[in-house]
């Protein structure tokens, strides 16, 4: 449209002789004559009507630019209210009258006090408790100690006999494992951890057993003993079984045996624990106005109705079909003798058998 503006625009007729071009060339006024006057005259009106037409033209194509751009921005604006009406929808409403909630803010946590690490001598050839505590009260007291060469003199602080000579000399020399902790700690280990850990467990693991002592107290060792070992679980479970009391095996024997170490314990400890309450139990008995004591478990009134119908020296009286099967399973998962009822033996083993036979 444009290009066809400037194209009418530059018209021929503008270099037609004019009267301004005509006194541009020199020639005077007087020699143009009339007819040539008019002639220009009838020219410049028709460019000046060509120009209005081009001018309207022009107009129109303008309007209807306009008139584009507005149902452009009309269809632009009604998508933008369409997406906003989906996010509104597609997003839980916000009450209008909620009240914004201030943060509360918790005060910080008090510092945990660990005690200091306990003095080492270096005379028990095992310095792995003594370089835990050290470890552990340098990570809850980190702004305590900036550097390394601080947490190697605290080590040093508390050490003692042959151990604080050593540490003494490696510091007075300027050595360089005094300005590293873990040069430090290897160093320190070298000379006094004489014991190998996974070695030494394996040994205290083939002798250790219960013995007279409580299955939790056996449980604690052995776990302690079997983390620091190389020992399989299968190894450690069988281990553990063998070094129970044969009390505990007596009662483990008609029960099936877990085949995990964790379960077993657990078992084992519970029915320990049964055991206990059975023996205090049996140390709180009242006598009674007969002569006779009364126990509070089943097992108790079951044994005094049995022996008063035999005779003294025979309680159980074995093999004379006097024994249910249920009861004769209760007494094996209860650990008592078959024969008399009392624990810390079985049947063939029973000395009022013996001494009856």
């Amino acid at each position: 449209m444009i290009k066809s503006f400037l194209s009418t625009f530059w018209c021929p007729a503008l270099v037609s002789t004019s009267p301004v071009l005509t006194l541009r060339s020199g020639q005077t006024m007087d020699a143009v004559g009339a007819d040539s006057s008019r002639a220009d005259s009838g020219n410049q009106e028709q460019l000046i009507r060509h120009l209005a037409e081009q001018l309207e033209f022009l107009r129109r194509g303008m309007m209807e630019m306009a008139d584009h751009q507005e149902r452009q921005m009309t269809g632009l604006c009604n998508r933008l209210d369409l997406l906003a009406t989906q996010v509104q929808q597609s997003s839980p409403p916000i009450p209008s009258s909620a009240v914004p909630v201030a943060p509360i803010q918790t005060p910080p946590a008090p510092a945990v006090q660990l005690a200091r690490p306990e003095r080492f001598s270096g005379d028990s050839g095992d310095c792995r408790a003594f370089i835990t505590q050290c470890e552990l009260y340098f990570e809850l007291n980190a702004a305590a100690f900036p550097t390394e060469r601080s947490k190697v003199a605290f080590i040093i602080s508390h050490l003692t006999d042959r151990a604080g000579a050593w540490a003494t000399a490696e510091w007075q020399r300027g050595a360089a494992t005094c300005a590293s902790l873990p040069a430090f700690l290897e160093a320190f280990s070298q000379v006094f951890q004489h014991t190998k850990p996974g070695t030494e467990a394996a040994r205290a693991l083939m002798r250790l057993g219960q013995g007279t002592r409580r299955v939790a107290d056996y449980a604690i060792e052995f776990r302690t003993l079997g983390t620091e070992s190389d020992w399989n679980p299968a190894a450690l479970t069988n281990a553990f079984l063998e070094g129970l009391s044969e009390e505990m095996k007596d009662q483990l024997a008609p029960l099936e045996i877990p085949s995990s170490l964790e379960p077993l314990i657990a078992l084992a400890i519970r029915i320990d624990n049964r055991l206990q309450d059975r023996r205090q139990g049996r140390r709180t008995e009242v006598p009674r106005s007969g002569g006779r004591a009364e126990d509070s478990s089943s097992y108790s009134s079951h044994a005094r109705s049995v022996t008063s119908t035999n005779p003294p020296d025979e309680p159980m009286l074995l093999g004379r079909g006097r024994l249910s099967p249920a009861e004769r399973k209760r007494l094996l998962t209860a650990g008592e003798c078959l024969y008399c009822g009392q624990r810390g033996h079985i049947c063939r083993d029973c000395p009022n058998a013996s001494a009856r036979h």
